[in-house]
């Protein structure tokens, strides 16, 4: 277990009070690594195998550590591992920009400072070529690599157009779950190195497609090694060393935060950080020496080899800053706790590999079997006390039995598999990987495959968030008309670009007299240096361009440098440039300095995203709206950003959070729905989706303050408003705390009983006792709009709260369910409390308040918007209708007759 701290980025830099948290030191056996809470001052130590610090050399800071050291410490024993018949695992995690990808992949050049997947790689082929005239001795070597994004697991070594819709399903192997992805047979170093360059290319082209965020996807490079050796010439059998180096890259861990109101009933995670936390639950359960539950993600479903039997090595990369001290106290839990984990480690050495196939599938299909007899004995027992239902015994063996089908299948279709590889010879390799070589060829919509030194058209480099990931697509302007646009059968485009917001004819590039003009399609999203352009723009070097939600580029003109924007030392023209001009020409800037705030920073973000929605939504005919807009949080009294969404079922204010999750989903059935249009197949969109929000909505909060209660005096509001996030009154409810006397009794405290009375002169006469009172609800009362037919937003609604929502411990108090649809919801509610004042306690008393938080359902439209608007003064009325057409303001008699009351009226009322 090792830890890692980088340098300051740009952003750390430029923030106000930023100060580095992090030092360490070497000790006599592991390290420590300590990090200093900015807030108290107060430093926490943790104990690992290394510590290394890449801030800078400083003794303050720790014992410097190189690319070098950290291979040396880490690479080195990987491929020890690996060379000797063990699997191994080796992870990197950390918040997003911490430097996981630095310590794994490094830059490509210079040669030292490459990361530790490179420097691996070129290892293992030193190993293989000082045993390549050996001829008792052959070696293999093959790379797969993965991309495990919102739990789909995509091939990032084939076209992205042939990727399943859904992602590929993971089967059973004797060497646990794998996936039916190309495997590149690679020859030498040239050969993996250029598939890793491929593979960052097509996650760059899912990054353009989608969003930056895309390219927060773990990333598993499997590297497997496969070393045959004869005792001599004429020997039949050999020893076979097979090793599987699992390299992975994980996604960044970032805090989920809620960026409404406090309280808000989010969904826990998003996929990112749901597969993360399955990741920790199985370590976790290694740790305890308890069964892992794999299942959970496919990410740990696909380690599962790698982390149960092999080496497993994880760097934790860590930020110096201090405005990152949450995410990097999280991350360095997290490494704490996989220092529990102890594995026993096996190695893949066999003399007779086709053996060993056959004893490991007797072996699981023993284990499968004693499983399903064990179902068959419980599912006996249960079925002999009578009754014809079946149990849950006899469903878990139907399925037992099944998945026993599924798993002799997929044992069978590996060992052919396994068969037709080891007699597989050296020229049917090569022409499997010139055919992979092929495919690439034509995977990248119109990317070169060269080196962007060695062009001297005019190109554009792709931007991304992701530095790794940061002009690694080169687009050519090699012809004097250069069109841009979707997948188009007809007049098909000459870059093509498939992401959102991206139209059939987009533009057009044009070079004329030696220059190079932008030429915007109607309609067509496209932006120079952050400005939106409608008419031809000359384009120059270094300047920005934009077109649609997600594709940034930086234009490079070689040979016209001096022509172009010149920037001061060490300023970049990047993805981080091009965001903040893009908010400074959406009026997201501030006014000071141009410098863009932290809230700024979000709702430029989420500007794109919500753009990103409404484009999908337009895309999948859906009829939806999304609308960024900045409130208050009523908590913290921090600008927050929120999204409004107009959705069939009525408007709703989604906190930040959610809407991501939500995103995430989108996106997803938005590239089945692009999957489908390729394909010519039909899509339709399932009832349970993004666009349907069933779940209960925060209605509104009422403050409620307690400075009465002080004073163990009653606190009595027959209308305290209740407030959306957004301000707007949603209705009002009545509160009533009264205070209790020692046994629990309410006043009056009159004659004989004016002892009990609680009342104090001074909360100070409180603190070190118990206080006693009750909180009651009769009634919430919600406002309504008489134009939309006179009934409330909301129905099924319930209110929680807490008295002091200070304490993370305190667990909310919850009414009852209001099941109607009325104007007015009776709850009738009382509880009673007994809470020790304390210090604490007494100010809340004093300064504080308790807020009720209303939830509800959206009640469902009813008629379209344009019927629901009525003329001042008219209003909607409850009116019952008879067989013959006539209309009454009040029930029929049960024999079916119109009621006599009032129904002269009801007749004045039908001519009116």
């Amino acid at each position: 277990m090792a830890v890692r701290v980088r340098i300051f980025n740009q952003r750390e830099k430029d923030a106000a009070g930023n100060e580095r948290i992090i030092r360490m030191t070497r000790e006599e056996v592991g390290s420590k690594t300590f990090i200093t809470n900015p807030d108290t001052g107060d430093e926490k130590e943790f104990k690992f195998d290394y510590s290394f610090n890449s801030h800078k050399d400083d003794p303050a800071v720790g014992p410097f550590a190189t690319q070098d050291t950290v291979f040396n410490d880490l690479g080195k024993p990987v491929l020890a591992a690996a060379l000797s018949g063990l699997d191994v695992c080796l992870f990197a995690y950390g918040q997003t920009g911490a430097g996981k990808s630095f310590s794994m992949l490094g830059k490509q050049e210079p040669e030292t400072m490459q990361g530790i997947i490179p420097r691996s790689c070129r290892h293992i082929f030193g190993i293989i070529d000082e045993s390549k005239d050996d001829p008792l001795i052959t070696a293999t070597v093959g790379i797969q690599v993965h991309e495990v994004y919102c739990e789909q697991i995509n091939d990032l070594l084939a076209d992205r157009k042939k990727w399943p819709p859904n992602g590929h399903k993971p089967r059973m192997t004797k060497d646990g779950f794998a996936c039916d992805t190309i495997i590149k047979p690679c020859f030498n170093y040239d050969d993996i190195s250029t598939a890793f360059n491929f593979a960052d290319k097509n996650r760059s082209v899912g990054s353009h497609a989608l969003n930056p965020e895309s390219s927060r996807a773990h990333t598993i490079y499997q590297i497997t090694f496969e070393q045959k050796k004869k005792l001599s010439a004429d020997a039949k059998q050999c020893q076979t060393t097979t090793a599987r180096i699992n390299l992975v890259d994980l996604a960044g861990s970032e805090r989920m935060e809620s960026a409404g109101t406090s309280g808000q009933m989010l969904k826990e995670g998003n996929a990112i950080n749901l597969s993360l936390t399955a990741l920790g639950n199985t370590i976790k359960c290694l740790s305890e020496g308890k069964r892992a539950q794999f299942r959970e993600s496919k990410l740990t479903l696909l380690l599962q080899q790698s982390m149960t039997k092999g080496k497993v090595i994880m760097i934790a990369a860590v930020s110096p800053s201090s405005i990152c001290f949450d995410e990097s106290m999280s991350t360095l839990r997290f490494a704490e706790r996989i220092k529990l984990v102890k594995i026993k480690a096996t190695k893949n050495v066999t003399v007779d590999p086709v053996a060993e196939i056959k004893k490991e599938m007797e072996a699981m299909r023993a284990r499968m079997q004693e499983e399903i007899d064990e179902l068959k004995a419980g599912g006996a027992t249960v079925s002999s006390g009578g009754g014809g239902a079946p149990t849950a015994e006899m469903e878990a063996l139907k399925a037992a039995l099944e998945e026993q089908k599924e798993a002799e299948e997929a044992l069978k279709a590996d060992f052919e598999r396994r068969l037709k590889e080891m007699n597989e010879t050296t020229e049917e390799r090569e022409a499997r990987a010139q055919e992979v070589n092929n495919q690439w060829s034509k995977a990248l919509g119109g990317a070169t495959t060269e080196s962007a030194a060695n062009i001297k058209d005019p190109h554009f480099l792709n931007l991304n968030e992701d530095p790794r990931l940061a002009e690694t697509l080169i687009y050519k302007v090699d012809k004097d008309e250069l069109r841009i646009g979707r997948a188009n059968k007809e007049n098909a485009p000459d870059l093509e670009f498939n992401g959102m917001g991206i139209m059939k004819d987009h533009c057009v590039v044009v070079k004329r007299d030696d220059k190079v003009f932008l030429q915007p399609g109607k309609g067509a999203r496209c932006c120079v240096n952050g400005k939106p352009e409608t008419t031809e723009v000359e384009i120059k070097h270094n300047n920005r361009v934009w077109l649609g939600n997600n594709y940034g580029f930086r234009f490079a003109f070689p040979g016209k440098e001096d022509d172009g924007d010149k920037f001061e030392e060490g300023v970049v023209a990047d993805y981080l440039m091009a965001e903040e001009e893009l908010a400074k020409h959406a009026n997201a800037a501030n006014a000071e300095g141009g410098e863009v705030s932290a809230i700024n920073h979000q709702l430029n973000d989420a500007l794109k995203k919500v753009e990103q929605a409404n484009i999908i939504t337009g895309d999948l005919s859906k009829e939806a709206l999304f609308q960024p807009k900045i409130i208050k949080n009523r908590a913290t009294n921090e600008d927050v950003v929120v999204v409004q969404v107009s959705l069939p079922s009525g408007d709703l204010t989604w906190p930040w959070d959610k809407f991501n999750v939500r995103l995430v989903e989108m996106v997803k059935y938005w590239q089945e729905w692009q999957y489908c249009q390729n394909n010519d197949k039909e899509f339709s969109m399932p009832e349970d989706n993004p666009f349907v929000d069933n779940e209960y909505q925060l209605v509104g909060e009422a403050d409620v303050w307690l400075q009465s209660l002080s004073n163990m005096i009653e606190v009595e509001l027959d209308s305290a408003l209740i407030l959306s996030v957004t301000g707007v009154q949603e209705g009002s409810m009545k509160v009533r705390i009264d205070p209790l006397d020692e046994k629990g009794g309410e006043g009056p405290w009159e004659d004989d009983r004016e002892d009990l009375d609680p009342f104090v002169d001074d909360v100070k006469d409180l603190i070190g006792k118990d206080a006693q009172f009750s909180v009651k609800i009769p009634k919430v009362t919600y406002e309504v709009n008489m134009s939309a037919g006179g009934k409330p937003k909301y129905c099924d609604t319930w209110i929680r709260y807490k008295i002091n929502d200070r304490d993370p411990d305190e667990e909310f108090s919850v009414t009852e369910h209001d099941s109607g649809n009325g104007i007015e919801a009776n709850f009738n509610y009382e509880k009673k409390f007994k809470v020790h004042v304390t210090e604490e306690m007494g100010r809340h008393f004093v300064k504080g308040k308790i807020t009720f938080q209303v939830w509800g359902k959206v009640a469902e439209k009813k008629g379209g918007a344009t019927a629901d608007l009525l003329p001042a003064g008219w209003k909607r009325v409850n009116a019952f209708q008879a067989p013959d057409g006539s209309l009454h303001l009040h029930p029929p008699n049960k024999d079916g007759t119109p009621a006599l009351e009032g129904s002269k009226k009801d007749d004045e009322k039908k001519d009116e």
